[in-house]
């Protein structure tokens, strides 16, 4: 039923577009300025050639937005399945063109800190949460909600109703608490927090079409 709307509803914009260029055009390429539809005026500095390039510019015009038109209306069904918000997963690709190496800059960051916590060493802690270059917290948190938000089948659906925005949302809870510990200078739960932010990142990472945990540490 969706699909017969939509066919009706491209041709009814089809003939809208054919109309809008008859109603600015001659009749046929015979006619003279004499015999023009007095729904056109002429000036003194208007020829039958204006007319005609009129007619072609119009067309051009109308076509161009009919073809735009029909993308969105018969828009594969593999670009609806890949999550783009918009037909072919214009957005999607928008998302991950900016995104991603933000968010994989985030995550290798968050991973190498393993090493360090692993020897009680919260240094290296410290200064995930504190920089503001690409691969700290800061800017990981918000490109890594952003390209969560981008993996929608719909533009109306909510973020919060989104499985990448729920597991990143999980994921970043525990990271919280790691910040939190790290200002207490409680190593115990600092490493507590992020065994349990580690557990989390993979859930995400499929979601967001971002290599896994074991991938991302090489």
């Amino acid at each position: 039923m969706q699909s017969i709307k939509a066919v009706y509803f491209f041709f009814l914009v089809l003939n809208a577009g054919i109309e809008s260029v008859r109603a600015f055009a001659p009749a046929s390429r015979d006619c003279r300025l004499g015999q023009l539809p007095t729904s056109i005026s002429l000036t003194s500095d208007e020829n039958y050639d204006d007319i005609v390039a009129r007619r072609r510019w119009l067309n051009d015009i109308s076509m161009a937005s009919l073809v735009s038109i029909g993308g969105l209306i018969f828009q594969p069904n593999s670009a609806s399945a890949s999550g783009g918000a918009t037909a072919g997963g214009v957005y999607l690709l928008s998302a991950k063109q900016r995104y991603n190496d933000r968010v994989t800059a985030g995550v290798q960051k968050f991973l190498a800190l393993s090493s360090s916590l692993d020897s009680g060493t919260t240094d290296g802690v410290k200064a995930f949460f504190s920089t503001e270059d690409i691969g700290g917290w800061k800017d990981a948190s918000a490109a890594g909600y952003l390209l969560a938000n981008a993996f929608r089948r719909s533009s109306s659906t909510p973020p919060d109703n989104l499985p990448s925005v729920k597991k990143w949302k999980a994921f970043a809870k525990e990271i919280e608490n790691l910040q939190k510990s790290t200002k207490k200078k409680d190593v115990k739960s600092i490493q507590t927090a992020y065994k349990k932010a580690e557990e989390l990142l993979d859930p995400y990472l499929e979601l967001v079409e971002l290599p896994p945990v074991i991938e991302m540490r090489q």
